[in-house]
């Protein structure tokens, strides 16, 4: 009979999943892996999280920098001295080899252009870009354009002053299949609108921006299926003259978050297909008129099943 001694005795031993399950898993696992690490909330330590991987053993260090798909996801800011080393960033685009790219750049003063160069040059490999620009100086001097991947592209800028976001506007004619943009700035969304035809999703954050003005962006976005617009100044608001209604015919749910300035988009669009309205509206005068706006819409929407009417203050 078999005699067992100590506590160890009936310990398994650990068992490598790269021995144990087929590459191609071990890479969704890892990649699972990382996604859950790094969104929602991305930092900049997260870059750094395929090297962790890296650690565990020699075998696991061969196959992660055999993946490009783990070294895909880059976190970086772009400003003078924040980037480690060009080698540094070099090399992981080498290793994400031709794997689309997921960014989050954030682009602050005084901005590396060595860095810029180096990570633009790859602008054909961009799919998801999150694009935060404090300083707009290199603009002249490294080109915007080729960004035929691109179906995602989310642009920040600073709140303090007006921001003149003009030179961007060669990053979305250059997106032919961009699909979703997000917008959060004090400058003009009209880039939103240069191949606005072939957006499905836009989530606009506008400050001190006239109503007609984004009514002509609108315009310019026909085909858009989820819609998100918040004002964020508390001005007055005045009513605009009646207009032809902006035809959003493929248009599924709307969410709008501000002032009066919503009684004016209401009255202002069809929505045939809308099923899903969320409207948050803040301190306003006239509520007469903001509930007249709402029932000329629904009018429009035969389609509705889901309306949220929340927070409505008077002043």
């Amino acid at each position: 009979m078999a005699t067992f001694h100590g506590p160890c005795a009936c310990k398994k031993e650990s068992t490598d999943p790269l021995n144990a399950l087929p590459p191609e898993l071990v890479g969704y696992i890892f990649k699972l892996w990382l996604l859950d690490c790094i969104y929602p909330n991305t930092k900049y330590s997260h870059s750094r999280l395929p090297v962790l991987l890296s650690l565990v053993s020699r075998s696991w260090r061969d196959f992660v920098y055999a993946s490009p798909l783990l070294w895909a996801h880059i976190i970086l800011e772009v400003s003078q001295g924040a980037v480690p080393t060009l080698y540094a960033l070099q090399k992981r685009l080498e290793r994400s080899q031709n794997a689309p790219l997921f960014l989050d750049v954030v682009i602050g003063e005084q901005p590396d252009k060595d860095a810029l160069r180096v990570l633009l040059a790859e602008s054909s490999r961009f799919y998801h870009l999150t694009l935060s620009v404090l300083d707009f100086s290199w603009c002249d001097d490294i080109p915007t354009q080729g960004f035929t991947q691109l179906s995602k592209l989310a642009i920040h800028t600073g709140f303090q002053i007006p921001t003149d976001v003009g030179a961007l506007s060669a990053v979305f004619s250059s997106a032919p299949r961009l699909r979703y943009v997000k917008w959060l700035s004090t400058g003009d969304p009209g880039p939103a609108g240069v191949n606005g035809h072939q957006l499905h999703s836009l989530d606009l954050t506008v400050f001190y921006l006239p109503v007609t003005r984004l009514l002509e962006v609108l315009a310019a976005c026909p085909n858009l299926r989820d819609l998100i617009i918040t004002f964020q100044d508390r001005e007055e608001w005045t009513p605009i003259p009646p207009r032809e209604r902006i035809l959003l015919a493929e248009l599924r749910s709307l969410v709008l978050d501000g002032t009066g300035h919503i009684a004016c988009i209401l009255r202002s669009i069809q929505a045939p297909l809308l099923s899903r309205i969320d409207i948050k509206w803040w301190h306003y005068n006239g509520h007469g008129y903001c509930s007249d706006a709402l029932q000329s819409l629904l009018a429009y929407s035969p389609h509705l099943e889901e309306i949220a009417l929340r927070k409505l203050r008077r002043r």
